[in-house]
């Protein structure tokens, strides 16, 4: 592996968009920002999107995706926030490495956008974690849907799993203030049973994941076995999520996938 710093973004200012052009030929496997200058948090960081041949197949916000990276046990840093397209914690190299961006083929352009709210004097920087070439294939992506609920009660919540041979879920990340429990169901079968939160974060934390206040993570890899793990979806005909909610809620879902490009 190899890392280096990147070329400096453009337009990093108080209140506007920051734009980072990539080389291509290596794989990035993760990206990192360092943040700096005058008053600049993740909190002001209200939108990242990255994108390869002008398509988004990454976006969150600083402080979630600051919150999904704490559960996974990624450092917690003020100052830096990872874009992780790999799993560092994984069993076997091939699994840590599932996900990672090959730009040697398949792609013209690899950018990044980072949208600044409120900072004072910001200044942001970045690196990247390389290793050899590989033509774009199966990626990590980080997709993100969201619903709001006026009452309590049992819902479904639609969510997209690909419409070329099926997606694979790495994790589904609810960001909630209500969720009581979680079903999910292929083909109608169960196969999550309605677990509440506090079941949830027992298991978790046995497979030392950190769980956070405000974020249920539905994860078939919390064992950190990508290839076994992982949800298939390519045999599905049906997929269904539904949450329970003690009250009105508005669900900002977080959907890790392992896809290619074009499927969703």
């Amino acid at each position: 592996m190899i890392i280096v710093k990147n070329l400096p973004f453009n337009n990093v200012v108080a209140a506007g968009i920051a734009t980072l052009s990539l080389p291509l030929g290596m794989t990035f496997e993760r990206i990192v920002l360092e943040l700096g200058g005058g008053a600049f948090t993740k909190a002001m960081i209200t939108l990242i999107e990255c994108k390869l041949n002008g398509k988004t197949f990454f976006k969150d916000t600083g402080t979630r995706l600051d919150l999904r990276n704490t559960y996974r046990g990624l450092a917690a840093n003020a100052a830096y926030l990872t874009l992780d397209f790999s799993e560092a914690f994984a069993r076997d190299e091939v699994d840590q490495r599932l996900g990672s961006i090959g730009t040697l083929a398949g792609v013209s352009s690899f950018t990044i956008e980072v949208t600044i709210a409120g900072a004072t004097t910001p200044t942001l920087a970045s690196y990247s974690w390389i290793s050899s070439p590989k033509p774009l294939g199966v990626i990590c992506k980080s997709l993100s849907y969201s619903q709001t609920y006026a009452a309590a009660g049992k819902f479904n919540f639609p969510l997209p799993f690909g419409s070329q041979g099926g997606s694979i879920i790495k994790r589904i990340n609810l960001f909630h203030a209500q969720l009581s429990a979680l079903e999910i169901k292929k083909n109608g079968l169960l196969i999550w049973d309605n677990i509440t939160p506090a079941v949830n974060n027992f298991i978790q934390t046995e497979y030392k994941n950190v769980p956070q206040a405000g974020l249920y993570v539905y994860d078939p890899i919390m064992d950190h076995n990508v290839r076994t793990g992982a949800l298939v979806t390519a045999d599905a005909q049906s997929f269904e999520m539904n949450p329970t909610l003690a009250a009105a809620d508005t669900l900002n879902v977080y959907v890790e996938y392992l896809d290619t490009l074009g499927n969703l």
